[in-house]
């Protein structure tokens, strides 16, 4: 065995079975009362420690990727300078907010700056891209509404239905469309949704256990 393979491949296998033995015997077999649960919650904890650094990795990814285009005045280049402003507007008011303020609340800084900056500035911005959405969709069931198919007219026919229960217009209509969209979101999409969960859950169990022992090796990267 190279010592290359066994720092990069052998070595991470062993503290990932470790730590998830840990923290599988915590969830099922430790008290929360325990000395046990303290110690894998302090374990916990130092997930922290590695995404500071993982975040500021980000940052500068994002300053030289956008930094690049700004160089060579490539397309959107004004809006890639906007990013970088943004950027560093964003982080000197969290620096100034953490200078600012003696008492934390874990990772949550109460000073009215940042605040201010993120209640009036980013949390439009978001809900402006987040309405972008509403085209999409639109397009989306555009297509997924064509009577091509039995499947697609069921689709079309209960999508109606939900979309005139939602609206007063609908009710107008007649009551009772109302009280389908009640029904269908209550007893069809729950059931849909809980099956999706379930394999959603099993999917992820299968996952894990796969990391677990080895055999899913793509979060050591490429060679491993």
């Amino acid at each position: 065995m190279s010592t290359v393979a066994l720092v990069k491949r052998w070595i991470p296998l062993l503290i990932t079975f470790i730590i998830g033995f840990v923290i599988i015997l915590d969830f099922f077999f430790f008290g929360s009362t325990t000395a046990e649960h303290d110690a894998v919650s302090l374990l916990k904890a130092t997930v922290d420690v590695i995404v500071a650094p993982a975040a500021l990795i980000g940052v500068v990814t994002l300053v030289r990727h956008h930094g690049r285009i700004i160089t060579k005045r490539g397309k959107g280049w004004a809006f890639s300078a906007i990013v970088i402003l943004a950027v560093a507007f964003y982080g000197l008011i969290g620096i100034y907010s953490a200078l600012s303020t003696e008492e934390f609340n874990h990772l949550v800084l109460p000073n009215p700056a940042h605040s201010w900056y993120y209640d009036n500035v980013y949390a439009h911005l978001d809900a402006a891209i987040f309405s972008l959405l509403a085209f999409f969709i639109a397009s989306a069931a555009y297509r997924a509404f064509k009577m091509k198919t039995t499947e697609a007219a069921v689709l079309l026919i209960v999508g109606s239905i939900v979309m005139l229960g939602r609206v007063p217009l609908g009710g107008t209509i007649w009551p009772g469309f109302t009280t389908l969209q009640v029904w269908f979101m209550s007893v069809p999409n729950v059931a849909g949704f809980r099956a999706i969960l379930i394999g959603v859950a099993l999917g992820a169990i299968s996952l894990a256990l796969r990391q677990l022992i080895g055999v899913e090796r793509g979060y050591l990267g490429p060679g491993a």
